[in-house]
């Protein structure tokens, strides 16, 4: 085994390690999170992944899973529309650009933007814990389409 790939298997969540039984089901989950880290997947879309590389799993056990990883940790719910949740692998803090013409989601850091947060946390006499930024548009490409 190459080192590179070593590396990446060592990063990958571990259902054991948050105390969940490795079953096909989750481990089929986690699987599809991890090979694309930076995609943003609905129920639906997980669903239509899975059965259609022929596993046999239900949109019911599909949500029950994708709540128990969440608890868990090793991923996160996010709202972008008012009619689907949508998830990602966890990791480091992120916000997100979505464009309301195609969907497409953007995930971007800037400090600036924290350290004001930070900074209106403080006036207000909070202490910042967690925040989720998600900024709604119209992206390049369905801009410049007419």
């Amino acid at each position: 085994m190459s080192t590179n790939k070593k590396k990446i298997e060592d990063n990958k969540p571990s259902l054991k390690d948050v105390g969940l039984k490795v079953t096909n089901q989750r481990k089929s989950i986690l699987e599809l999170f991890c090979s694309e880290p930076h995609k943003h997947y609905s129920a639906h879309d997980v669903y239509d992944q899975l059965t259609s590389n022929k596993k046999n799993i239900s949109l019911a056990t599909i949500y029950r899973v994708l709540t128990q990883l969440e608890i868990a940790g090793l991923i996160e719910k996010n709202q972008f529309k008012s009619s689907e949740s949508s998830y990602e692998l966890k990791k480091s803090h992120h916000d997100h650009l979505v464009c309301t013409k195609c969907g497409k989601i953007v995930e971007f850091i800037n400090h600036d933007l924290e350290n004001l947060q930070e900074k209106v946390s403080s006036s207000y006499k909070f202490k910042l814990t967690n925040h989720v930024m998600t900024l709604f548009g119209i992206c390049n490409s369905c801009k410049n389409t007419k």
